[in-house]
C-alpha cells in the first residue's frame, strides 16, 4: 500500500516560558548545564514503569511538597496529564496548626509517626504517646498517635479525593493500576487510603531494578523516582543518538552516579 497521508495524535503539555527560563537561569548558576527539560511525572514513570505497564494502562501520581501531577498512559503512550497545586506540605501545616508546633518539629512528626489510615492502627498503637516540642517552649507534651492520624487523614482522603476526580473526568482506563512516587508518597497509610478511593490497584513506585543495576540499592525509594528518571532519559537519548561527543555525556552520567554511590558509602 501508497501512503498519500500521515496523521497522528499528539499530546502537548505547556507551560509559560518565563518559569522555563527562570528555572534553566538557576540551574545555570548552580554551575550545572541544562541539556533538556523533561516533565516531572514523565521522568518518574520512565524510572518506575516497565513498557507493558504503559501499555496496559496505568496512572503515576507524582507527590511532591508543594506540588502533585498526575500522568495516564495507555496503549504505550501518555493520555492524559494534570498538575495539582498541593503536596506533602499540607500534612506539615496541618500539623503544626493543629498541635501548636514549628514547621520543622511537625515535618519531624509527619515522618516518624504520621499515619493516614486509622484502620492500619490497632488498640494499642492508639493510645501510644509521641513526645512533641510546642512551638515557642521549652517544655514537652504527650499526643496520642490516634489524634495525629485523626489530624492527617481527612487531609489525605481530600488530595485523593481531587486525583480521582481528575481520573474519572479523563476517562481513561488504568487497568494496571496507580503509582504512587516522590516523597510524600511514603506517609504511612497513603496507598492503602488512595487505593479506597480511586477503587483501582495502587502501590508506592519503587525504581525498575533491571535499569539500574547494582545502584537501585541506595536509589531504591519513591523519593528517588524523578532523579532516577531524569538521569535514566538522559542516557537512553545519548546511546540512541551515538557519536564522541554523545558517549561523552553518557560517561557525564555515569560519572554522576558514581559520586552518588561515594556518598552512601
Amino acid at each position: 500500500m501508497n501512503g498519500s497521508r500521515l496523521e497522528a495524535l499528539v499530546h502537548i503539555v505547556t507551560s509559560p516560558s518565563a518559569v522555563r527560563q527562570n528555572l534553566e537561569k538557576a540551574v545555570a548558576r548552580a554551575g550545572i548545564e541544562v541539556e533538556k527539560l523533561v516533565l516531572e511525572p514523565l521522568a518518574a514513570a520512565e524510572s518506575v514503569l516497565t513498557d507493558d505497564d504503559k501499555e496496559y494502562g496505568c496512572a503515576v501520581v507524582n507527590m511532591g511538597s508543594e506540588i502533585t501531577s498526575l500522568m495516564i498512559f495507555g496503549r504505550g503512550a501518555v493520555q492524559h496529564t494534570a498538575v495539582f497545586p498541593f503536596g506533602g506540605m499540607l500534612f506539615t501545616r496541618d500539623i503544626a496548626t493543629g498541635l501548636r508546633v514549628s514547621i520543622p518539629e511537625a515535618d519531624k512528626i509527619k515522618h516518624q509517626h504520621g499515619c493516614v489510615a486509622s484502620f492500619l492502627i490497632g488498640e494499642d498503637e492508639r493510645q501510644e504517646l509521641i513526645e512533641i516540642e510546642s512551638f515557642g517552649r521549652s517544655e514537652r507534651r504527650e499526643l496520642s498517635k490516634e489524634i495525629l492520624c485523626d489530624i492527617m487523614q481527612p487531609r489525605a482522603v481530600e488530595l485523593m479525593q481531587h486525583i480521582a476526580k481528575e481520573l474519572r473526568e479523563a476517562k481513561a482506563q488504568v487497568s494496571g493500576g496507580v503509582f504512587l512516587t516522590g516523597g510524600a508518597s511514603l506517609v504511612r497509610g497513603m496507598p492503602e487510603i488512595a487505593e479506597q478511593i480511586f477503587d483501582a490497584p495502587t502501590r508506592v513506585g519503587y525504581i525498575e531494578p533491571t535499569y539500574f543495576g547494582g545502584l537501585v540499592e541506595e536509589v531504591q525509594s519513591p523519593a528517588f523516582a524523578t532523579a532516577c528518571g531524569l538521569a535514566l532519559r538522559s542516557m537512553h537519548t545519548q546511546l540512541r543518538h551515538g557519536g564522541r561527543e554523545d558517549r561523552s555525556s553518557v560517561r557525564k552520567v555515569a560519572d554522576w552516579f558514581g559520586n552518588f554511590r561515594d556518598k552512601f558509602k
